[in-house]
């Protein structure tokens, strides 16, 4: 009986351990992972106290045995206005990278003669351009546990983070490092040198800057004197030649009010030159009155001409061009015209029905905004609700709407240039179609030649004087407005040198730890795999 008794109790026992196992087989509790790892707590330390000494050596040996850098540092800020939307003066986009273009790295290469030191590729590797500022480092830090604080009001809150706004946008000024690092190579160029080469990097990008970018002057598009050359005019006839002068002054006199435009411009005058935009203009369309036109009258009426032919196909061919032109441009306005009213009438049926006099009345259109509106909104009337609609699309097309008109308005006056350069040239052609040519070896052809000669020499150098002095005026209204080269940076203190480790210390000790937590995990994880594997080999029940 009681040995029965005591088969039947480790039966039993045998069950419960059975459905124990079954149980967890079916599902991990976080009791049985801890229980779990706490039974090999002895193996998790003694591994990870291994791992950490193994991870934690290699780390001090890294930092300890790792080469120094040789640094050779250059503060400096960025004076000019614009920098801080990343912007030269003259609106062009600036970027940090325009410092250490190739231009300028390979001229302060070549100028230095660095090639004795290191290669090109390595000199241009070892260069940086840093910004820093810890003066709003600072101010953070300041300001951070102020902020903070949780029993600020919101007035309270609000009068301090426009302070620290405020004091950061003071602090803001862009101050950056220009940084040459290296080991043996870098090393090897003389501190004096070292020192140098970066001075000549920021001369140089002041230089590129003002020269490729235009950072000192407005981006306005002038002539320069190789528009025209006195080659050109001799070997054309002399009617061609005086029309190519009569062109380049109009080019010459739309630069002038192109720099009228600029601040400052109407009463500006260069140093030791008293003359103004206005004054030169006014110089230039007596010349075109009273010299260039009075020329071209000279040779229609008098007949003069290298190649009568030569003349005819030129005048024939300038003809042509501009009608082909007058078409373009009225098909152009056309266009913007038709596109006009074709959305006007759009936009005007679709705003409007036709009452029974017919004329045009409001109607309100079908829209999610009206949908839904509560039946109170009868008290302020349709026709009120109506208005509110039309306006909204109206102003929506406005824009649209006037862009059309002022393409119409473009094309339209551009019709006005064209057609008069047309008439211009058709009664040329025809006075001098019908004009008796006059006899190339008499005595009059030959005054009138000398007088066509020198008056076109004489138009020649004037539109060269002004030229020289429109872009004088352009340089100095720019600098009048615009910060000058010399003044894109300020060096902040003397360049400074020193010897640094590629990996801080923070840097290793954190690299370390990090390290070691994933170890750790990689342990724990290894446990738990090994302690599911030896738990299988529980005794079941067969």
């Amino acid at each position: 009986m009681i040995a029965r008794d005591i088969d039947t109790n480790k039966a039993g026992e045998a069950l419960r351990q059975n459905d124990q196992y079954l149980d967890e087989s079916e599902g991990i509790s976080l009791k049985d992972l801890v229980l779990s790892i706490w039974g090999y707590r002895r193996a998790i330390s003694v591994l990870t106290l291994a791992a950490t000494l193994l991870i934690g050596g290699i780390g001090a040996g890294i930092y300890l045995f790792q080469q120094k850098q040789h640094i050779t540092r250059l503060q400096f800020s960025l004076d000019f206005d614009g920098v801080e939307k990343n912007e030269y003066p003259n609106g062009t986009k600036f970027s940090t990278s325009d410092i250490l273009v190739s231009p300028i790295i390979n001229n302060v290469y070549d100028i230095n003669d660095l090639k004795r030191y290191l290669d090109l590729a390595e000199f241009r590797s070892a260069l940086s351009v840093i910004q820093t500022n810890d003066n709003v480092r600072l101010l953070e830090y300041e300001y951070a546990p102020k902020l903070d604080d949780k029993k600020l009001t919101i007035e309270q809150r609000s009068r301090l983070e426009a302070e620290f706004l405020e004091k950061k946008k003071s602090l803001l000024v862009p101050i950056f490092n220009l940084i040459l690092s290296g080991n043996r190579s870098v090393l090897s160029i003389p501190p004096t040198l070292r020192v140098k080469v970066l001075q000549d990097i920021l001369s140089g990008w002041a230089e590129y800057a003002d020269r490729v970018k235009g950072a000192s002057k407005f981006q306005i598009p002038l002539v320069s004197k190789n528009i025209l050359r006195k080659e050109d005019l001799d070997v054309q006839d002399y009617l061609v030649a005086v029309d190519m002068l009569r062109t380049t002054t109009e080019r010459v006199m739309s630069d002038i009010t192109k720099l009228q435009k600029i601040p400052g411009a109407a009463n500006f005058r260069l140093q030791g030159n008293d003359v103004s935009l206005q004054d030169l203009k006014y110089r230039l369309q007596d010349m075109e009155k009273f010299k260039i036109s009075p020329l071209l009258g000279i040779i229609r009426l008098g007949g003069i001409t290298k190649s009568d032919e030569v003349t005819k196909i030129y005048l024939q061919h300038r003809i042509f061009e501009l009608k082909m032109k007058e078409e373009d441009a009225t098909s152009r306005e056309k266009i913007y015209e038709d596109s006009f009213n074709n959305y006007s009438q759009g936009t005007r049926s679709a705003l409007a029905g036709v009452d029974s006099g017919g004329r045009l009345q409001p109607i309100a259109p079908a829209s999610p905004l009206t949908a839904n509106v509560p039946s109170t909104i009868n008290q302020l009337g349709e026709t009120f609700l109506s208005s509110i609609i039309k306006m909204a699309q109206e102003n929506l097309d406005a824009k649209f709407r006037q862009e059309l008109t002022q393409n119409v308005i473009k094309e339209a006056l551009g019709k006005v240039e064209i057609v008069s350069d047309l008439k211009y040239y058709e009664r040329l052609f025809f006075e001098l179609s019908k004009t008796e040519k006059l006899k190339s070896s008499s005595i009059v052809a030959d005054q009138v030649r000398s007088v066509v000669l020198a008056t076109v020499d004489q138009v020649y150098d004037t539109l060269q004087r002004s030229i020289d002095v429109i872009n004088a005026l352009y340089e100095g209204l720019s600098k009048a407005n615009l910060n000058p080269a010399s003044t894109l940076f300020t060096v902040k203190e003397p360049a400074l040198m020193s010897e640094e480790k590629s990996l801080t210390l923070v840097k290793v000790f954190s690299s370390v730890v990090m390290i070691c937590l994933l170890v750790v995990g990689c342990i724990l994880i290894g446990v738990l795999i090994f302690h599911s594997f030896r738990r299988r080999g529980a005794p079941q029940l067969p």
